[in-house]
């Protein structure tokens, strides 16, 4: 991919010396206001459906196969690390608050950035591009696919301002080329987000249940051990572990998953301390405090009282 000369010449340091400083644009961004709430999809209608129900199922399990990021080969990136990654997904993060877009476009955005790295090495200088463009792919399919009337993607021009001006326009659409041709046009992705709301279908009441799972499944997009995860497993792990943190009602015995299990643990793992951005976001009275909530579960208890109902 071409670029103009002056981004060529000028590269950018992302050494833990400079603190990430490009990442920190996002940072004075006013995230005081929740994002757009999207209403009941078209798949969770079909899945209230019986007739469908299988169908759904072979498709969505089918496109997570063919969605699945690859650990192995994101590790092969020379100049991307874990650390790195960490940082953009939190500039992607703070930009989907501050454009107030479904939770299905951070999602796809976070999908996007890790199977592009799966196939195709990217320079530390191209990485917060390669993060903008697919918050930008992300949002225009949102906007087809999600049909939400008070929904407005962002401008080339926005995304632009967003990154300070270190990549124009014409830039970002190129990028956006480069990642649509990788990964040969296939954006139909099972969100985590959308896992969550079809196990929960039948509770749709609970919004405090919503809330808790909303925020377990946005920490995940931050850490290495989710990325290879399907989307579905995430999705049970995040119910799971809500219901035991809100509830302290469910029990795992032999019939669970081992992968759902390590899971849970993992989600446990980073609970106590999430990315101030997504605690930011769930301390709040509309999402029903369940930041300080699951801080507070995590403070008091051991994951083996947690898990055995002790707590």
């Amino acid at each position: 991919m071409t670029m103009c000369s002056e981004a060529k010449e000028s590269r950018i340091d992302f050494s833990e010396k400079q603190g990430h400083a490009l990442f920190r644009s996002a940072d004075s961004l006013d995230m005081n206001q929740d994002q757009v709430q999207v209403p009941r999809s078209v798949d969770t209608l079909l899945w209230e459906a019986d007739e469908y129900l299988e169908d759904i199922m072979q498709h969505l399990a089918h496109m997570e196969n063919v969605t699945l990021p690859s650990v192995p080969m994101i590790e092969m990136q020379i100049q991307i690390t874990w650390q790195l990654r960490s940082s953009l997904i939190d500039f992607v993060v703070r930009s989907h608050q501050y454009f107030r877009l479904p939770s299905q476009v951070l999602f796809l955005s976070v999908n996007l950035i890790d199977r592009y790295c799966s196939r195709k090495q990217i320079g530390q200088e191209y990485y917060l591009l390669l993060g903008s463009a697919a918050l930008w792919i992300a949002s225009k399919y949102g906007d087809k696919a999600y049909q939400v009337k008070s929904f407005k993607y962002p401008s080339a021009k926005e995304i632009s301002e967003l990154c300070g001006g270190i990549f124009d326009e014409h830039m970002i659409t190129q990028m956006e080329r480069s990642i649509l041709c990788t990964l040969d046009w296939v954006l139909g992705h099972p969100t985590t987000d959308h896992g969550i709301k079809l196990l929960l279908v039948g509770e749709s009441g609970n919004k405090e249940l919503a809330s808790m799972a909303a925020f377990l499944s946005e920490v995940s997009v931050y850490h290495r051990e989710f990325v290879g995860v399907k989307p579905s497993v995430i999705a049970e792990s995040c119910c799971m572990l809500a219901r035991i943190i809100l509830y302290g009602s469910v029990s795992i015995g032999a019939s669970t998953e081992a992968v759902v299990t390590e899971t849970l643990n993992s989600l446990w793992k980073h609970v106590r301390q999430p990315p101030p951005a997504i605690a930011g976001k769930y301390s709040k009275q509309s999402r029903h405090y369940v930041a300080q909530r699951a801080f507070c579960c995590s403070a008091s208890s051991t994951w083996r009282e947690m898990r055995d109902g002790h707590a």
